[in-house]
């Protein structure tokens, strides 16, 4: 049997995104002191944003840049994608990958909360259930007793993932209103514009005379750019056309796991006793929640006498 056989690419092709991003975590905490975090960024979306210029224009698909829903809607997806960005960065400063990892994927079970605050989404009881034990996980992960119970850095992180909930819900919502490509193009342009404001803003507030960049951050940055942002989006979504949802969300349930093990053997980082509980809380709830109904039910079935 041939495991990499037409039928099985979209999977091994979400797989290895699922790997890739899971590797993002350690390369963005080892370039947060290199490099400014809105710089970054900013680097990030601004390749992305080239290279699919380049793609639209050699493609002639410049129709696709004239829709104002697709400039609207790329836009706030945009201002969202820079928020995850940054803050997620300037969180790695003071948290380790480890932690980041584990808290960014919670973004999966805020959705549906989201969704039902919004009006949208009604709740589930398997969805009460997961959100139950992601929260637990979440808080034996990041509550350490005494002066400062919770790590500023894992506070800015909860804050990306929440922003990555409502970009989740929006970018799924308007994906499918206007054409894909101009979207994503929005997108990445919008985030290059606003991270760059930023990094501008940021300069005057701090009085800051030169932007932070070493010129190891380089391969970083290229590698953030071009395989973590670029390529991992196009690949994921060329995927999802091709595997169920379910399926995807199990893949991508993973990413943590590549991330704390990258970090394991690059940065030596480790969980301890309460953390390792708890990553593994958020995990289980993830899992749980993105098991489709049928596959549980016959879990159970199966268990009877």
């Amino acid at each position: 049997m041939n495991f990499f056989n037409k039928e099985n690419i979209p999977v091994i092709a979400i797989f290895s995104c699922c790997l890739v991003w899971g590797t993002t975590f350690v390369v963005v905490k080892d370039s947060a002191t290199l490099i400014d975090p809105f710089l970054l960024s900013t680097f990030r979306n601004l390749i992305a944003t080239i290279v699919l210029i380049v793609y639209i224009l050699i493609r002639k698909k410049t129709k696709a840049l004239k829709d104002k829903n697709a400039f609207i809607y790329g836009a706030i997806l945009g201002i969202l994608l820079a928020g995850i960005y940054t803050i997620q960065t300037v969180g790695l400063i003071y948290t380790t990958s480890n932690h980041s990892a584990f808290i960014s994927c919670s973004a999966v079970i805020m959705v549906p909360l989201f969704l039902y605050f919004i009006g949208w989404q009604k709740f589930t009881l398997r969805q009460i259930l997961a959100i139950v034990v992601v929260t637990g996980g979440l808080i034996l992960l990041t509550y350490h007793p005494g002066a400062t119970s919770f790590n500023f850095g894992d506070i800015l992180t909860f804050i990306a993932a929440i922003i990555c909930a409502f970009h989740l819900i929006f970018a799924g919502h308007y994906v499918r209103k206007v054409d894909f490509l101009s979207l994503i193009f929005f997108q990445f342009f919008t985030a290059t514009i606003v991270s760059s404001l930023g990094l501008f803003i940021n300069a005057k507030i701090t009085n800051s005379s030169s932007i932070l960049f070493h010129p190891d951050a380089i391969n970083n940055v290229l590698y953030l750019g071009f395989i973590g942002t670029l390529f991992c989006y196009f690949v994921t979504v060329w995927g999802q056309k091709r595997v169920s949802t379910i399926y995807t969300a199990l893949i991508f349930s993973l990413e943590p796991i590549f991330a704390s093990i990258t970090s394991y053997f690059v940065l030596g980082e480790s969980f301890n006793t309460n953390e390792f509980i708890g990553a593994t809380l958020i995990f289980s709830g993830i899992i749980y929640y993105s098991l489709p109904k049928k596959f549980l039910s016959k879990i159970l079935n199966s268990k009877k006498p």
